[in-house]
């Protein structure tokens, strides 16, 4: 009974080509739905970002935004001289990758984080993501037309726009 079913099936199959094409690419989507649902089953984790690393030292970050920040300022017309002080929120954070581990229990969810780390001959590291700069808190622009209404009005455009802060974080004064 079994052989005359398969009989059958290579008849059909023998007969028009486009059956034939449907078939296998059915069958190739099958296996390849196969393939994916057995790597997710082995290795159910997702990587994720985590870690944060702490820096104390925020000079070079700071200095390049006031330098950047008075080039723009004493490129708008009226401003005439100009210094830039600039504060920051927090320190440098680091990102690194992490395997989650999630299982599923009848019971309970159990998590686990691991760091994804690259084992050099010396040294272990982990897989940095991306770095993400301190948020700017502040930032005072003293300049020689710090006085004129509509050059104060360009000042904190540009600085917020610049930076994306809001205008109650830019203070703009004239130099004595």
């Amino acid at each position: 009974m079994f052989e005359d079913v398969i009989k059958k099936i290579k008849e059909v199959l023998l007969a028009d080509k486009k059956i034939t094409v449907i078939v296998i690419l059915g069958i190739c989507g099958i296996l390849l739905i196969s393939f994916s649902e057995f790597g997710k089953k082995k290795n159910e984790e997702t990587v994720t970002a985590v870690s944060q690393e702490n820096e104390t030292d925020n000079t070079d970050y700071t200095a390049e935004l006031e330098k950047k920040l008075t080039d723009i300022i004493s490129s708008i017309e009226n401003a005439g001289e100009v210094k830039v002080m600039l504060t920051l929120k927090g320190s440098k954070e680091n990102v690194y990758a992490v395997n989650e581990n999630i299982k599923n229990d009848e019971n309970s969810n159990n998590y686990s984080n691991t760091y994804v780390i690259i084992d050099n001959k010396n040294t272990k590291e982990g897989i940095k993501i991306k770095i993400l700069e301190p948020e700017v808190q502040g930032v005072a622009v003293v300049c020689s037309g710090g006085d004129i209404p509509y050059v104060r009005e360009q000042i904190i455009n540009a600085v917020t726009t610049v930076l994306g802060i809001g205008t109650n974080k830019v203070s703009v004064s004239k130099m004595k």
